[in-house]
């Protein structure tokens, strides 16, 4: 005869084992799930992660540089005054083998987090030659005698720009911000002439005109990138001013490829624009264009 423990045991041998799963179960159910693994932070990420990046930019832009330039011959005739005249002076990158004397191009970048100091420094040496005709005033002003001018031009340009910005709005993947400066325009120009007036009875004069103006204008503008993936990115840059003179800008914009350690190279197309000089100054504008290859690495 089996006992009454025996079969209370074997009886609740099922009970036990369904008890034991369900907990089992319950205990699995209520187990926290393991966290998926973050994301890496991207070059934009990491640009705003709150410590502080240096980078410098050195760079080659090839820009045609064209500046319009009003001067006076002296040393005319007794009786025919004075030629005002107006000439041109532009050099191209085609020219840069023979007319290209010295130049030097450096930006650098300081961010901590939403805020950032940049600055660019250009310095360009170039030459250039012409010859073209015009007409001065004869005596008392009321006959027109042709002239004849062969110039020979030297333009040495420093541009200096610092200004401060702030983001206004960034992402993993691009930024936006708003930025306030000065830019200051040292423009020397060196001009020789000869100068040939009249048709039938000619004489020539020649001579040299040194030309330095210097431009201060305050700067309002916008910058920053929007990355397309993990590497491709697109810069842009426009900002205008005024001061000096009635009205400047600058701007650019292009396409960069990001390298993993932080370095970068880009390809962008530049210009910066001077207009409206003083009426007494020899510079009456300034036009500069063409394409810019930079490369940027962190300190």
């Amino acid at each position: 005869m089996i006992s009454t423990r025996r079969l209370l045991s074997v009886g609740l041998l099922p009970a036990a084992f369904a008890f034991g799963t369900a907990a089992a179960s319950a205990q699995e159910s209520t187990a926290p799930a393991t966290p998926a693994p973050a994301s890496s932070p991207t070059l934009m990420d990491r640009a705003y992660d709150g410590n502080v990046h240096v980078t410098l930019a050195p760079y080659l832009w090839l820009p045609t540089i064209r500046t319009n330039i009003k001067y006076t011959i002296p040393k005319l005739p007794t009786g025919a005054g004075g030629a005002s005249v107006a000439t041109n002076v532009q050099v191209g990158p085609s020219d840069y083998l023979t007319n290209l004397n010295s130049a030097g191009m450096l930006g650098f970048n300081i961010r901590k987090g939403d805020a950032e100091l940049l600055g660019d420094y250009i310095f360009t040496n170039v030459s250039s030659n012409g010859t073209f005709g015009t007409t001065i005033s004869g005596p008392l002003g009321h006959v027109k005698i042709p002239a004849t001018f062969t110039t020979n031009a030297r333009v040495a340009s420093s541009i200096w720009e610092l200004a401060a910005g702030l983001s206004i709005a960034h992402g993993h993947n691009a930024d936006a911000n708003i930025l306030i400066g000065w830019r200051q325009l040292p423009l020397t120009t060196n001009l020789d002439y000869t100068a040939t007036v009249g048709s039938r009875v000619t004489f020539t004069r020649s001579g040299s005109v040194r030309i330095a103006p210097l431009a201060n204008d305050v700067i309002f503008g916008f910058n920053g990138k929007v990355f397309l993936g993990d590497h491709f990115f697109a810069p842009y840059y426009i900002d205008m001013g005024v001061g000096a003179t009635q009205s400047t800008w600058e701007g650019y914009g292009g396409a960069g490829y990001a390298f993993n350690h932080g370095q970068t190279i880009v390809a962008t197309f530049r210009t910066l624009n001077y207009y409206g000089f003083s009426s007494s100054s020899p510079v009456q504008k300034l036009n500069m264009w063409g394409p810019l290859f930079g490369y940027t690495f962190g300190l």
